[in-house]
């Protein structure tokens, strides 16, 4: 008669490094991966900067009893979104010039601060959506080929000097034409004509 003897339980270790597979995105940001014929809790290691997403194929590190997500090795899809995120902020600092190019460039943010010391923008068209509009500089150039302005009210302000220089000037007011100054000069080369059912002068 043989007696069986019992094995003792030998708990399973992560070799060093190792590829698998996520399985599920935990509340807390850990991540749940297969690997070596078992499920393993992982944390994102500071330069996984690439969100992982379910059935991507991962590198992991044991290292001080701790599982580490160190990279995405092949994505499961690439049709959903690439996710970059980090904890706290992120700065980018290239030594030299930092390129985006894209077929398409999406920003949103609740803040924006842009601090450039020359910008050059080109473009097809530029269209802007604001309830509030404020510009200030010390010197303002614009050349248009064409412009339309159109508002309910419009006031401005010239402290100094004001100067119009046009081909042709028209102006028609619906209701009402006030013109006040220290001295009023109006001359013209061939003819000064005013036309209304009433004129006061002095």
């Amino acid at each position: 008669m043989s007696l069986a003897v019992k094995q003792p339980f030998v708990s399973p270790v992560l070799p060093a490094q190792t590829s698998g597979q996520v399985r599920e995105i935990k509340p807390d940001g850990s991540v749940l991966v297969h690997s070596e014929g078992r499920g393993w809790i992982c944390q994102r290691a500071a330069s996984c900067l690439l969100t992982p997403q379910i059935d991507d194929s991962v590198l992991l590190a044991n290292c001080d009893q701790q599982i580490w997500l160190l990279a995405i090795l092949t994505r499961a899809s690439t049709l959903q979104p690439a996710v970059i995120s980090v904890e706290g902020s992120l700065h980018i600092s290239p030594s030299d010039t930092l390129s985006l190019t894209s077929r398409q460039f999406v920003l949103n943010a609740d803040e924006g601060e842009c601090q450039v010391g020359n910008m050059n923008y080109r473009g097809k068209t530029l269209s802007a959506w604001v309830n509030v509009s404020r510009v200030m500089g010390k010197c303002c150039e614009t050349v248009w080929q064409s412009m339309t302005q159109i508002s309910h009210r419009l006031l401005r302000k010239t402290t100094q000097l004001e100067q119009v220089r046009a081909g042709q000037l028209d102006v028609k007011v619906e209701q009402f034409t006030r013109m006040h100054a220290h001295t009023t000069l109006i001359s013209s080369k061939t003819l000064t004509k005013i036309d209304a059912k009433q004129i006061h002068m002095g």
